[in-house]
């Protein structure tokens, strides 16, 4: 008894493989995304609780600065994740230091390049940029004060402060 061969479907490609390929890899990229986002909290402050709060859902064109007080000098410490690419780094209010002032970098964020409102390309403006403050609950209002001066030069209209909903044991 002879056996019959299958018959041979070669008029066309199956696919079906290649959109089961392409389907997982859509997938683990988009869980990738998201998992790999670092937004520059620092983990190590004490953010103060709120009774009435809400939730920052969109955090397009919006800087995240951690603000603190070092205990023994009381100056200012404040940190951000200005660029996506470079890890969080160390902002200085005004005087001398290592490090970028926070006003400069707000302005170079809110106008661009040049520092200066109007322009095109890459010293376009960011009228909605926002900021996100995270300041310990232990810190000075005069601190706080300093970065909120900052802001103001800086004319970023949208701030929020980041707040826990209970307080932590």
């Amino acid at each position: 008894m002879k056996l019959k061969k299958p018959e041979s479907h070669s008029n066309h490609v199956n696919v079906v493989p290649m959109v089961d390929v392409i389907m997982c890899l859509i997938i683990f990229y988009m869980l990738a995304a998201k998992i790999g986002v670092d937004t520059g909290e620092d983990e190590k402050l004490k953010i103060p609780f709120a009774s009435w709060s809400k939730e920052i859902r969109e955090m397009g064109n919006s800087l995240l600065v951690n603000v603190s007080e070092n205990k023994d000098t009381k100056e200012a410490v404040i940190t951000a994740k200005v660029d996506l690419t470079s890890p969080r780094e160390t902002l200085i209010l005004e005087g001398g230091g290592s490090g970028r002032r926070l006003v400069e970098v707000l302005k170079r964020l809110r106008y661009g390049k040049d520092l200066r409102p109007g322009g095109g390309g890459e010293n376009a403006d960011i009228p909605e940029l926002k900021l996100v403050i995270r300041g310990d609950r232990d810190m000075s209002f005069g601190v706080l004060q300093r970065v909120l001066m900052a802001a103001a030069e800086a004319r970023i209209k949208t701030l929020n402060f980041q707040a826990e909903a209970k307080p932590t044991p």
